[in-house]
């Protein structure tokens, strides 16, 4: 029995374990990160340049605001009005007047008789006080329409100075919008201006520094030049002391010959040592010619390595003249 638990026990373990081992991960494809492929970071540029001034803007504006606001004020009054003069909010049921039922005692239908009968009357008595009312209060209306027409040819009065204003602060508005426009392209005009002398400037400038890039150019030519020259000078110097050194040996050696046949003719035991001393001679001749040769070969070096100086300076000063001068045509654009 106890096999048997630890047997399962056993093999929920190793199920759990090659579960967790086999457990997908949330991120089952690719990155491929193409969701900003062309995505690019907002401007402020993208809002635009306003193209009107803002006091022309707001007053036309405000005037087609002005007039949403009359018009919904007028409608709402209107429908007041209509609704007040045509809805009776406080009716009689239209069941009360349909029903034939009756819940009056005959006294009180004798009652509310004589009661009827003297409501007559009072409304007959009521009805001529009124007709006498009516007459009054007709004059009364005559002379208050008289009066409400004199308002109203004075409100039209009133009403047309009004508009007569109102055009004149219109067009005052106008005017003050196209002072501001005008000032507008006049400052407009102005930065264009300063932008184009800015450019000249920068022109200017660019083409100082082309000149000075120039004249450093050629001083600096005119310097290797003098240098070539002098290296020129002191190879030739060299070749010169060469030159007359290899004559002073060829003079040595010819009175060395003279010597040697004097010695010769002398002696047959000097011979050997003046042979020696024409050899000796002859290996520093031919070692100073050496040197000569190697000066000669050293100097031509420097002057081909300072003319390569030269012409990568000359190509460096190009550049920069060229990089000035597409900076200004950049500036200027």
């Amino acid at each position: 029995m106890s096999l048997t638990v630890g047997g399962s026990h056993m093999l929920l373990c190793r199920t759990a374990i090659r579960r967790g081992s086999t457990k997908k991960t949330l991120h089952t494809s690719a990155s491929r990160r193409k969701a900003i492929e062309n995505w690019k970071r907002p401007s402020i540029e993208e809002l635009g340049v306003p193209k009107e001034s803002h006091a022309h803007v707001f007053s036309k504006n405000q005037r087609k605001y002005n007039l949403q606001l009359l018009t919904g004020v007028g409608i709402f009054g209107f429908t007041t009005v209509v609704a007040v003069n045509t809805i009776d909010a406080n009716a009689t049921p239209t069941f009360l007047k349909d029903t034939t039922f009756v819940t009056k005692t005959p006294e009180l239908v004798a009652v509310e008789e004589v009661a009827e009968a003297e409501t007559e009357a009072v409304e007959i008595e009521a009805v001529e006080a009124a007709a006498a009312v009516d007459e009054e209060t007709a004059a009364a209306e005559a002379e208050q329409i008289a009066a409400e027409e004199a308002l109203a040819t004075e409100a039209a009065r009133i009403a047309a100075a009004e508009a007569e204003s109102a055009a004149a602060s219109t067009a005052e508005a106008e005017r003050i919008a196209a002072e501001e426009a005008a000032a507008a392209e006049a400052a407009a005009a102005e930065a264009v201006r300063i932008a184009t002398e800015e450019a000249a400037e920068a022109v200017r400038i660019a083409t100082e520094e082309a000149a000075a890039a120039e004249a450093s150019r050629i001083a600096a030519e005119e310097a290797e030049v003098a240098e070539t020259a002098e290296v020129v000078e002191t190879a030739a110097e060299a070749v010169a002391a060469v030159e007359a050194s290899r004559v002073a040996a060829e003079e040595a050696a010819e009175e060395a010959l003279a010597v040697e046949a004097a010695r010769i003719a002398a002696a047959e035991a000097e011979s050997a040592a003046t042979a020696e001393a024409e050899r000796i001679v002859a290996e520093e001749a031919t070692a100073a010619e050496a040197a000569a040769a190697e000066a000669v070969r050293i100097a031509t070096e420097e002057a081909a390595a300072a003319e390569a100086s030269r012409i990568a300076a000359e190509e460096a000063a190009v550049a920069e003249a060229a990089e000035v001068v597409e900076t200004a045509a950049e500036a200027v654009a």
